[in-house]
């Protein structure tokens, strides 16, 4: 058996827009060992960013969709979203090959045009799996392993969420 090598990355520390430039103030936050967050790169301007097993597809928020200059389009048939809070969103626009920078790595991912506020970018499963990602919770990390290349860690942020905000 073959073990990768495995290069870490710390965090990015978190910039750029704050909760502040939409208008409102962030409500009471708690922390969560459910969840992965950081700041990541996408289409070469950072963005926050959720790590989301529990997430079929991976979500841009409207404000953060106006900085991708990648083509987009509607969806053949639209997506019912249900939100943590039990209501449903119906997603109908795609955002095509956003590239993701983790490290020295690029991905690319399809996301889907969301009406969201606490997070830029979503990553779910579609990117996870193709990406062959490994999630470690407990540590905060992200993995990559592609096969035949070195691993890449990345560790996200300690994880605050909104009061009354679950993801599971």
């Amino acid at each position: 058996m073959v073990i990768a090598p495995i290069v870490s990355l710390p965090a990015q520390p978190a910039r750029g827009r704050g909760q502040e430039a939409r208008g409102g103030a962030r409500p009471k936050a708690e922390s969560s060992d459910i969840v992965i967050i950081g700041i990541v790169p996408v289409c070469h301007k950072d963005a926050s960013v959720l790590f989301d097993l529990g997430s079929v597809y991976s979500y841009v928020s409207f404000y953060f969709a106006s900085y991708l200059v990648v083509s987009h389009d509607s969806l053949n048939a639209p997506i019912y979203v249900s939100t943590p809070v039990g209501d449903s969103i119906i997603v109908d626009r795609v955002y095509h090959s956003c590239v993701l920078t983790i490290g020295s790595l690029e991905t690319s991912v399809d996301l889907l045009l969301l009406d969201m506020v606490d997070f830029d970018v979503i990553l779910g499963m579609n990117w996870l799996s193709s990406d062959h990602v490994i999630l470690d919770y407990q540590a905060k990390m992200v993995t990559l392993a592609f096969p035949g290349l070195p691993r890449l860690e990345w560790r996200g942020l300690l994880a605050i969420l909104p009061v009354g905000l679950s993801l599971m």
